[in-house]
């Protein structure tokens, strides 16, 4: 029983390392926020579309016919921007504005299953689906004060889905890869006990990526 289970236990080890391959993958985040005050008359702040960064290093593997495994920690920024309307001293509207941009920086870690249809060996379309869970590194100063309240998330989960295309010339391997981000919890959320003013904010996260990675086995 017990060589049983020591096989059993190296069979899966040599399994979940097959067709390893190291990756490297940058590109843009293309994110908006949803800052919502209850209760208050106004449209929801910061949903235009705001350009971000991408940044990962992840391991393919368990490679077999039809997917793969594919595991990533990397950084990207969400965020998004807002036409503020600027005012002369007597309260009149000026005709200037200025572009607010609050920002947020996320240390990001997902695993996923890439689903793929293989083309002479050579070109592999894809899509993918998995968890991930966004840890919080550090935030422009529009959110000093939702952190103040305790408002402000630490960290996000939420899963990812993608799709795109890998190329293989032997070794190594190019592709393109876009991603959404779906969040189960939000940014910052938050009651003021004194006044009883409430609010929220979430953010709609996408990512665009150029990959490269060294098949090691």
């Amino acid at each position: 029983m017990k060589k049983t289970g020591l096989l059993l236990i190296v069979l899966s080890i040599a399994a979940l390392l097959n067709g390893q391959t190291i990756k490297l993958q940058g590109g843009t985040s293309i994110s908006t926020l949803h800052w919502q005050l209850h209760g208050v008359n106004i449209d929801p702040l910061y949903d235009e579309p705001l350009i971000g960064y991408s940044v990962f290093g992840g391991l393919d593997y368990f490679d077999m016919q039809y997917f793969n495994l594919s595991s990533n920690i990397g950084m990207i920024r969400k965020g998004g921007k807002e036409e503020i309307q600027l005012y002369f001293e007597d309260g009149q509207p000026s005709s200037g504005t200025y572009t607010d941009k609050p920002t947020l920086n996320y240390l990001s870690i997902n695993t996923a299953i890439d689903l793929r249809y293989r083309i002479k060996e050579k070109f592999s379309p894809f899509i993918s689906v998995g968890p991930r869970v966004d840890f919080l590194v550090n935030y422009s100063r529009q959110f000093d004060g939702l952190e103040d309240l305790d408002g402000l998330k630490k960290s996000t989960i939420g899963l990812i889905f993608g799709g795109g295309l890998k190329y293989n010339i032997s070794s190594l391997q190019f592709g393109i890869q876009a991603d959404y981000y779906l969040d189960f919890t939000k940014v910052a959320d938050w009651t003021i006990e004194s006044t009883g003013n409430s609010g929220e904010v979430t953010a709609n996260t996408f990512a665009v990526n150029l990959t490269i990675g060294y098949k090691i086995k």
